[in-house]
């Protein structure tokens, strides 16, 4: 099928104030009206893995693609963010400007993207539009939509890549596009065959796409994925991208501007970027022109790139203080994956911590940022939507029971390694004499709850690789003060058996029950490590693996969950 094209975008206005569309009003009464609702707690869903596309068998009917917003209808999620096509530059959608998946394929060879194809397929051939089914059921719902998809492109060759579906003839006609290889260090953690934004006609490709987005659906507005497929051309020509990609944003802020006149629906802009501003240096975004020019209206803003594991600790200090200065919104977003030997996701006390922390900064919302977020499987569990309940509301979270895990490397992809982070990372060699320390930033006022007899327990744990205590020395502070012998319990795991087998990696498990005089600080608090006399019978290396603190909360002074054993 040849590609379709639309015309309307060649008569956007670029005259529409973005305050025309911002803001609350005054009542008929004078009074000012309640605040406008904006994006608070959302959630990623690339509308394949958890939903009917991948796991339903033709034929679809809307009311199985409506699911996909079902499940969030007072689940505490006031916005999805649809990935509305896939890195090779095909859409899941009935789209004017950009080819469908399926619509270049000739023989199928993979089974999963042969089914998404089939699914999509048949439902525009019933005369469904798929995007359109979402957006309508979202607005219906009172649901935030934000039309998400990759700002770039990967490319590839019609043989390899022409059965899978996922890339569109423009990638496989324009090799030249591609960035290539590169002698920077950092490439050996990112794809040569991404597309570069340098080139006029990438821009102009995903500029149409987007504005579709905005113009032919009543959506919410966009969300441009600035994270995948990074950085949009050679590390070293980021000076030159910065320009074209402001001026590439401004352009969309008029269509915006203009859609929103014409549906009388606000249009927002949100843009997925790292937390760190010189993480928006080395890509080329000058964030801080998007805002003071108000091109956006929110950054979702993540710890790394958007593979990585969860990291409950990021400063996003600097992206909130620049966009509160002008009027725009932070949300902050969570990689709900651990991928650990019991734990594959998040549970709920680490993401309540995380939520808990980015709330204690400034956020203004909080979501779930992975693909897909399916921590029981799919359909969500009745575990799942109680997580969720709590994602909203900073009051509800301070008496939350908490886990906070210290940013952990051990289990990340390399490609989230060349992003700048601001937090040391673990694991880490112990080496005699040597003091290793490690930050955990606390969101908690344990002080105050327990005044209240609410703190049921505070547990500070350190896991270090094949130590034996006994025939070591291990001093372990938190805040600099040394934590008491007499408070630890010690947890053998030099050789245990479990159901899924023997736990690693051997190791001791240093259990500390914090006394009030011990506890952590609500803000920024350091544990520190030192080896402070080896075995000398062993050439083994140490290594101090995890840093977790747990918190549990009662509701009330000595109403404990389980007062009686039997």
């Amino acid at each position: 099928m040849s590609m379709k094209r639309r015309d309307f975008l060649q008569n956007v206005s670029t005259t529409i104030p973005v305050g025309a569309i911002t803001g609350a009003t005054a009542g008929a009464t004078g009074q000012p009206a309640e605040p406008v609702k904006e994006p608070h707690v959302f959630m990623f869903d690339d509308g394949r893995h958890a939903a009917c596309l991948y796991q339903f068998e033709a034929p679809l009917t809307p009311r199985d693609l409506e699911f996909n917003v079902d499940q969030l209808v007072d689940s505490g999620v006031d916005t999805l963010v649809y990935f509305a096509g896939v890195e090779g530059g095909v859409v899941l959608y009935d789209s004017d400007v950009a080819q469908t998946w399926g619509d270049n394929v000739k023989t199928w060879t993979h089974p999963v993207w042969y089914r998404a194809g089939r699914n999509i397929q048949q439902l525009i051939q019933d005369g469904h539009d798929p995007l359109d089914i979402l957006v309508k059921r979202c607005n219906e719902k009172g649901i935030f939509f934000l039309a998400s998809n990759w700002v770039n492109l990967v490319g590839g060759d019609r043989k390899t890549h022409g059965g899978l579906g996922r890339k569109c003839d423009f990638v496989y006609e324009h090799p030249e596009f591609q960035v290539g290889d590169e002698d920077d260090p950092r490439a050996e953690y990112v794809a040569p065959e991404r597309f570069s934004f340098l080139h006029a006609p990438v821009r102009d490709y995903r500029f149409h796409m987007f504005a579709e987005l905005l113009t032919r659906y009543s959506t919410d507005g966009i969300e441009l994925n600035l994270l995948n497929d990074i950085p949009f051309c050679r590390f070293r020509d980021a000076k030159a991208l910065t320009p074209l990609m402001t001026e590439w944003i401004r352009k969309l802020r008029a269509v915006a501007n203009s859609a929103a006149e014409a549906q009388q629906r606000r249009k927002r802009i949100y843009v997925r970027i790292p937390s760190q501003p010189n993480g928006w240096q080395m890509l080329g975004y000058d964030v801080k022109t998007w805002v003071e020019e108000r091109l956006v209206d929110g950054l979702i803003v993540f710890p790394a790139a958007m593979e990585g594991t969860l990291d409950q600790h990021a400063d996003c200090s600097a992206a909130i203080e620049l966009a509160h200065r002008h009027d725009c919104r932070v949300l902050t977003a969570l990689s709900g994956l651990v991928g650990r030997q019991f734990e594959q996701y998040a549970t709920q006390s680490m993401i309540w911590s995380a939520a808990a922390n980015a709330y204690a900064q400034g956020s203004d919302g909080f979501g779930f940022a992975q693909h897909h977020w399916t921590p029981n499987g799919w359909p969500w569990t009745a575990e799942d939507y109680e997580t969720l309940r709590l994602t909203g509301h900073p009051e509800l979270l301070e008496t939350a029971d908490k886990l906070y895990r210290a940013p952990s490397n051990s289990s990340q992809n390399p490609p989230d390694r060349w992003l700048p982070r601001a937090d040391p990372e673990l694991p880490q060699k112990l080496v005699e004499g040597k003091r290793v320390e490690v930050p955990l930033r606390v969101a908690d006022r344990l002080g105050d709850w327990h005044a209240e007899g609410k703190v049921a327990g505070v547990h500070l744990r350190i896991r270090v690789t094949n130590i034996e205590p006994a025939l070591n020395d291990l001093q372990i502070a938190l805040n600099g003060q040394h934590l008491p012998a007499d408070a630890l319990q010690l947890s053998d795991l030099i050789y245990r058996l479990h159901s899924g087998g023997a736990i690693g990696p051997y190791g001791y498990v240093y259990d500390y029950a914090l006394e009030p005089r011990h506890y952590p600080k609500r803000g920024h608090n350091v544990v520190s490590v030192t080896l402070a006399r080896k075995d000398p019978a062993v050439a083994l290396e140490f290594s101090l693996h995890d840093v977790d603190l747990e918190i549990a909360y009662r509701p009330h002074r000595h109403f404990n969950a389980r007062p009686v054993a039997y």
